[in-house]
């Protein structure tokens, strides 16, 4: 059994398909096929806004599910303006705006999966668009017929059953049902990547071998039984790994992607980007054989990996990333004993010690987010806050000299976009503490110390 026959099986025959059309002979004949089996189909059309017939289509697209009384949707935007604005190709962009409109009208109509008419021809062009940009098992596996995507829909799939059908089988299925598809121009365009391998390097390669695009379509089955044990062994990986993810990146763990091959670290990071971007075609070889080795790196798509302490993340830009790691404080608060709550599930934790062990525990202390502070004589209030401009301390170890808190961040590595909510812990207008960096001088415990004030900066995971 073909993968495309064994999709077609896993569907429900009460259930809604939503269909993706663009009124050309793939999706037409598939639109026609789906109803001929007696699924219930719904017509979804998307206008990319890129050619000035595409309103037409649409409308073609209405008229032909209207005759077989099929309901209809459609929606349009402004793909090569996204396309712009996020560095993707046209073809990246208008995939990931047509399959954001396929998936919400799928889940606003209840339909169990999202058909589109992908076929043969268009998985050897697939597999051997991704052979020459250079990519592995994963791009070397071309399409399968039936697969969740999961940044458009944890539970609806995407099928394709005419993945087993040629293009000449699509276009005789058109004659045979006097169906009169759209010609869209843009398919006979040289300028775009994919028709260079349809119009003039597949023809070039059938010389060699007559059937070259049912060997890539065979290939790719292939390969994709090896994948799937390979996908399982991602996602253990995957859950050992990353730490979060969000709409704009993914966190890593550093220590455990150290323990993994440099494969598996490729892998993941593949399917991290295509998370984030799922409009991406391929990741090339190159960029995630860098990544491997765990150094920053520019991926496809504008996507970038970022080192901080213990984590690696992929994102876009270093402005999208948590701080949820890391204390940060928005604004002065006073500190008295017990619990004071700051940003990301901070707290701080202070407590007065009195006795003679104090400096035997503070000598004894490892923990950079624990600190032991003499106050003296000094009666001013305790407090917390967020960095000023020009603020200046005496570092510990350097009596009666000042540095600047800049520097401070700078010389010790914080990242730049934490050290402006880097809470700072003040007795009065003195800068006391720098949790997790430098506590002053001034404050230090010694042998006479008799009082203390025992203050812990914490989160529900703990110290970093």
């Amino acid at each position: 059994m073909m993968d495309s026959d064994l999709a077609l099986s896993m569907l429900q025959p009460d259930k809604l398909v939503l269909t993706g059309v663009s009124g050309g002979p793939d999706s037409l004949a598939l639109l026609h096929f789906l109803h001929n089996l007696g699924f219930p189909v719904m017509a979804a059309s998307f206008n990319h806004q890129l050619r000035p017939e595409a309103s037409a289509d649409v409308e073609f697209v209405r008229t032909e599910a209207a005759r077989l009384g099929l309901p209809f949707v459609t929606s349009s935007a402004d793909v090569a303006a996204l396309a712009r604005k996020d560095n993707l190709s046209i073809e990246e962009a208008a995939r990931e705006l047509r399959y954001r409109f396929l998936f919400a009208e799928a889940r606003k109509a209840g339909a169990q999966a999202v058909a589109v008419g992908h076929n043969a021809d268009d998985q050897a062009e697939t597999v051997l668009m991704h052979f020459l940009r250079g990519a592995g098992l994963s791009g070397l596996k071309g399409m399968p017929a039936r697969l969740i995507l999961p940044v458009f829909d944890a539970e609806i799939p995407l099928v394709r059953p005419l993945l087993g059908w040629t293009r000449a089988q699509t276009e005789a299925y058109c004659r045979e049902h006097n169906l009169q598809p759209r010609t869209d121009l843009t398919n006979t365009d040289t300028h775009y990547f994919r028709n260079r391998l349809r119009h003039e390097l597949l023809p070039h390669l059938e010389q060699y071998n007559p059937n070259i695009r049912h060997s890539l379509a065979k290939t790719a089955q292939a390969l994709q039984g090896d994948y799937a044990l390979l996908d399982e062994l991602i996602e253990t990986a995957w859950q050992k790994t990353v730490r979060s993810n969000g709409a704009e990146y993914v966190e890593f763990e550093r220590a455990e992607l150290e323990k993994l091959s440099p494969a598996l670290i490729r892998n993941l990071f593949r399917r991290a980007a295509f998370l984030l971007k799922p409009g991406l075609r391929d990741v090339d070889f190159e960029s995630l054989a860098r990544v491997a080795a765990l150094k920053p790196v520019e991926l496809a798509g504008g996507l970038k990996t970022y080192a901080e302490g213990s984590r690696l993340y992929l994102t876009t830009s270093e402005n999208t990333l948590p701080t949820t790691a890391w204390p940060q404080i928005r604004a002065e608060i006073s500190l008295s004993r017990g619990i004071t709550r700051i940003e990301n599930g901070w707290f701080f934790n202070c407590e007065e010690c009195i006795g003679q062990d104090i400096m035997t525990d503070a000598s004894q202390n490892s923990d950079r987010f624990i600190v032991w502070l003499d106050p003296g004589l000094n009666s001013n209030r305790l407090l917390a806050r967020p960095p000023h401009t020009g603020d200046r301390f005496e570092p510990l170890g350097m009596p009666r000299q000042t540095t600047r808190l800049a520097d401070l961040f700078i010389n010790l590595k914080i990242i730049k976009r934490l050290r402006q909510g880097w809470p700072v812990v003040c007795i009065g207008e003195t800068i006391a503490w720098v949790p997790g960096l430098r506590m002053a001088e001034p404050f230090k415990i010694n042998a006479q110390t008799k009082r203390a004030i025992k203050i812990e900066l914490k989160n529900s995971t703990g110290p970093l």
